[in-house]
């Protein structure tokens, strides 16, 4: 459908709905078009389920529906008149002497600053930026909003949805210099800066005798994952990394410089905890950390089985899904063709958060199935993601990769759905052997942790028991990246048909950046979200990375 049929399909359901949300549409477009900004389209996100027939009679009706009307300009932010050497010229002046500024196209780009582990669909850039302090970044910030060239920061480079792909031509704010990491053990705090990646904060917590949940990558920036909420093994403990958030000190879209907690700008503090890179680029987070479990070991146990145990070994994990799931419990499945077994294989590694004795105790029923190759690793903690599923997750640091994401939210084990999957998997795969590079991954954290918290303390939408299940695809070449891409796509369809929704939902960090913002955020916090972006981003200067819907001038 055209622009223009979009818009007249709008009004005709605008009028049936409500005259003063229509006069409210077309005071905006009148206001817009004065100022000579173009073209207005208009999205709709309904969500709530409306009836066929609605009769809204106020607007009190029309919001208790939960109707979002969301009207934006569709322009690329990208490209302002400021050429490349040019915005290297304005910035060189504003920063201080220890920002870096150069063009993209430079030699050194390559090899000093921050590089993206996926290549697949990767933003582009004009020039990138190194601030050293975060009065240069708000300068960056504030430089970006007078002159409309858009913005993009990188704290670990591991952002891969292809929503990234609309960044075209702009700044790449390197956040490298804002790497410190403190612990201050007697008041349990950790206070880290916005490019510190996973792996250095467990390494400190190690040291200092800490905790808190870090996720199963450990070359992601930790910024980042707070940002979106941040799951991982110990989140069956604390939630998510987010829940233990006390501040964060971030340069909003309005360029403004704010310290932000549950005190001091509270409505900010809950949208950045599970949808915070929408609102600005955060330089520094604190957070509450927690004694370390067991003197600070984990309990790894590996194993591989065939693939035509598929159905028990589904079985016995739905014998843990929901509040059957011990709190120090964290699970990680994959399941993939092999070609030396000449089949799939599904392999799983548990952690645990205690004993040995105990973690054997509790997995001896996939212990009597025999496992291929079985291992019980006694680590530290911060070791988990370099030998958990024998280590597979090191990969996900490789620089250079074709990676094509899918994901979708579980909230059920539906054991003959997952069945129906597998097979269909491997005869795919055994007709088309270049699809044996996607691999199938699956978390499973104990909902204690995330019950926890208030679901109207964060952002965070997904605190019911959930299996997150993400279809991981790395493409040996740039030229099987739309093979796969259909493929692991209609993967993601199948496991939506048991997933216990109707609708897609999606941890956003696992996005591939086709879905609705419903079902990244979810229907019942989209609203609430979507305020926060007009008021600290109201001309969505920070709208690449899987956005919130926004009104962009």
């Amino acid at each position: 459908m055209t622009a223009a049929g979009m818009a007249v399909k709008f009004q005709e359901k605008i009028r049936q709905w409500q005259p003063g949300m229509w006069n409210l549409c077309r005071k905006i477009s009148k206001t817009l078009k004065q100022k000579g900004l173009g073209v207005l389209r208009v999205r709709v996100f309904i969500v709530a389920k409306l009836p066929d027939s609605v009769n809204i009679v106020d607007m009190a009706t029309l919001w208790s529906l939960f109707v979002v009307v969301v009207a934006y300009l569709q322009l690329a932010r990208a490209i302002s008149s400021k050429s490349g050497p040019q915005i290297v010229q304005d910035l060189s002046a504003l920063l201080s002497n220890g920002s870096e500024v150069i063009l993209a196209s430079d030699a050194s780009y390559a090899t000093a600053f921050t590089q993206r582990f996926s290549v697949s669909r990767p933003p582009l850039y004009a020039v990138a930026v190194k601030p050293a302090l975060a009065a240069d970044v708000r300068q960056v910030v504030q430089y970006a909003l007078r002159t409309n060239v858009s913005i993009l920061a990188t704290g670990g480079g591991h952002g891969y949805t292809w929503s990234l792909s609309r960044h075209r031509g702009g700044i790449d704010v390197d956040m490298s210099n804002f790497n410190a990491i403190k612990i201050d053990s007697a008041a349990n705090t950790l206070t880290v800066g916005g490019s510190v990646r996973s792996q250095d904060v467990a390494a400190a917590l190690q040291a200092a005798g800490k905790e808190l949940p870090v996720g199963l990558c450990m070359c992601v920036g930790y910024t980042g994952f707070t940002l979106g909420g941040g799951i991982g093994p110990y989140s069956g403990l604390y939630g998510t990394a987010a829940d233990s958030l006390i501040s964060a000190e971030i340069i909003t879209g309005k360029g403004e410089l704010l310290t932000v907690s549950a005190k001091s700008h509270p409505d900010l503090f809950y949208g950045l905890k599970g949808a915070g890179f929408n609102y600005g680029i955060v330089t520094s987070l604190k957070f509450r950390v927690y004694p370390a479990t067991n003197a600070g070991q984990t309990i790894v146990t590996n194993m591989i089985f065939p693939g035509y145990l598929n159905g028990t070994v589904f079985e016995l994990i739905n014998s843990f899904f929901g509040p059957n799931q011990p709190k120090e419990l964290g699970i990680a499945l994959s399941v993939g063709y092999n070609e030396a077994m000449g089949g799939m294989v599904v392999i799983i590694g548990f952690v645990y958060a205690g004993s040995e004795e105990a973690s054997t105790k509790l997995l001896k029923p996939f212990f009597d199935l025999n496992p291929i190759n079985p291992q019980v690793l006694d680590v530290p903690t911060d070791q988990v993601p370099r030998v958990i599923v024998y280590g597979a997750t090191l990969s996900g640091c490789n620089k250079n990769t074709q990676f094509v994401p899918y994901t979708v939210n579980l909230y059920k084990v539906d054991v003959p759905n997952l069945i129906k999957v597998v097979a269909s998997m491997e005869a795919e795969v055994k007709a088309n052997p270049e699809l044996s590079h996607v691999i199938v991954t699956w978390t499973q954290y104990a909902s204690a942790g995330f019950k926890k918290f208030a679901d109207g303390s964060a952002a965070f939408p997904y605190r019911d028991p959930t299996v997150f299940v993400q279809i991981n695809s790395y493409a040996p070449s740039a030229e099987l990246v739309p093979v796969i891409s259909d493929y692991a796509g209609r993967l993601r369809d199948r496991f939506q048909q048991g997933s216990g929704r109707s609708r897609l939902e999606t941890y956003v960090h696992f996005a591939h950046g086709d879905e609705t913002p419903e079902a990244m955020y979810s229907t019942r916090k989209l609203l609430s979200l979507s305020v926060l972006k007009v008021l600290y981003d109201p001309k969505g200067l920070f709208s690449w990375y899987n956005a919130l819907p926004t009104l962009r001038y």
